[in-house]
């Protein structure tokens, strides 16, 4: 697929009050685009867009199809395109399914995470469409390839994964690429990793939201179908995959 030139285009970056949303819309911002920056807390989006004229604020609930509506018909009428669409509003309730109690937090992960995505890509395919080439850049995780985690967030992202694959096939027909981006352990204000920076070697394997934003600016301009980031976690779900005994066992020892 041919390179996408960022500059003059315009993007849409749900979840972008905070951590890796926040870092995509200021890296896309930086790149020359017009950034529909979203999310539910309007504070913190008016201080974003305070610091870069190319980022437009618009408070929206992924989980309200009147919101994400009203995005989309925003932008069509006051922008007229979209060229790269970020899904990365994303969330987690709850720790385990034990039962009907746990029910309700399950639900409210997967509304947001994988049906806040799939909201966002209905309601703008017609203007993506039009708009080709275009990007979708669907923020997944590693945790979606492998089965680690919560439950919830575990398959709310590998629906997302399913998802991106599945709709990429039908919509590069039409000129815009879907891509899957799979970020490891990243350090956000919703997701610290405390556990893993009182450690020495568990800090190395934690990276920073603006690792993950190059990453969105590189899908952005290449479409490519998976990206993971940073990149060595690529072996993580490899060897889930080609040695499942041996990455079982490491798993079990690792819970023991």
């Amino acid at each position: 697929m041919t390179r996408l030139q960022l500059r003059g285009k315009i993007a849409v970056v749900t979840g972008a009050s905070a951590g890796i949303g926040e870092a995509t819309a200021r890296a896309l911002a930086a790149e020359g685009m017009t950034v529909v920056a979203t999310a539910r807390r309007t504070e913190r989006l008016e201080q974003l867009a305070a610091g870069d004229a190319r980022i437009v604020p618009r408070t929206v609930d992924v989980t309200s199809d009147e919101d994400v509506v009203a995005l989309a018909k925003f932008v069509t009428e006051e922008l007229g395109a979209c060229h790269v669409l970020v899904n990365n509003a994303g969330t987690s309730f709850g720790r385990q399914l034990r039962g009907p109690a746990d029910l309700d937090d399950f639900h409210r992960t997967m509304d947001v995470n994988l049906y806040g995505t799939v909201r966002a890509m209905a309601h703008f395919a017609p203007l993506l469409f039009a708009s080709a080439p275009a990007r979708v850049v669907n923020v997944a995780s590693v945790i979606g390839k492998v089965g680690l985690g919560t439950p919830g967030y575990a398959a709310s992202k590998f629906a997302v994964v399913g998802l991106s694959e599945t709709v990429r096939l039908d919509w590069q027909r039409r000129g815009v690429s879907v891509t899957q981006l799979n970020p490891g352990f990243i350090r956000t204000e919703q997701f610290p990793q405390d556990g893993l920076m009182k450690n020495p070697l568990g800090r190395l394997i934690v990276g920073r939201p603006e690792l993950v934003a190059a990453a969105v600016i590189d899908a952005a301009q290449t479409g490519p179908a998976e990206r993971t980031v940073p990149r060595w976690y690529r072996a993580v779900p490899v060897v889930r995959h080609v040695a499942a005994p041996l990455y079982w066992a490491a798993v079990g020892r690792g819970r023991g």
